[in-house]
């Protein structure tokens, strides 16, 4: 992605993919239960992400409190028993392929999150998950019932981060002094 680009896209996560609380600290998401995307931004960007609740055809449930992790890298290992967790707020113990850039882990019960990150040119994970609940009024991180696939929506969008003001000075100043110091070389 680069310039004004957008994407959106629909899936499912296992329920408390982002975040389980039975897991140690440090190991709280499942990778096989989130979802993940592959990202390649060709030039510095604005990106913002935006994850909902969503109904999805042939996915269970939309009780879900969406949360995301980026990552600057990306990593090709098929999981198992030995990088089948990450750190949803930090680096990930298994692999130096991926490093914790930021997340939104959405403790208010919101339907949608979005956060907009300053990216430089690269490549890029992030991780879509969340918790599920049982109805809209309260979350139960820790019970053991709240199972099953739940819809989301994922949106990607890109914009230009734009050039300060003080550079354009800068340039317009350091083409004066060439200026001024060509003239006075032809005088």
């Amino acid at each position: 992605m680069n310039g004004n680009d957008s994407a959106v896209y629909e899936g499912g996560v296992g329920a408390k993919s982002w975040y389980e609380p039975l897991n140690p600290d440090g190991e709280k998401g499942w990778t096989h239960t989130t979802a993940w995307t592959a990202l390649t931004l060709t030039e510095s960007a604005n990106l913002t992400i935006t994850l909902d609740r969503h109904t999805v055809s042939g996915v269970g449930g939309t009780f879900l409190v969406p949360a995301f992790t980026i990552y600057s890298g990306q990593e090709h290992v098929v999981s198992d028993a030995t990088n089948h967790t990450f750190n949803d707020v930090g680096n990930i113990a298994w692999t130096t392929a991926l490093t914790y850039v930021d997340h939104e882990a959405n403790l208010g019960r919101a339907a949608s999150v979005s956060k907009t990150f300053s990216l430089g040119a690269g490549l890029y994970s992030i991780v879509y998950g969340g918790h599920p609940i049982t109805d809209l009024s309260e979350i139960n991180f820790s019970d053991p019932n709240q199972s099953g696939t739940h819809g989301f929506q994922a949106t990607l969008t890109t914009a230009p981060v734009p050039v300060p003001a003080a550079l354009w000075l800068f340039g317009s100043g350091l083409a004066g002094l060439v200026g001024l110091a060509r003239r006075q070389m032809t005088a």
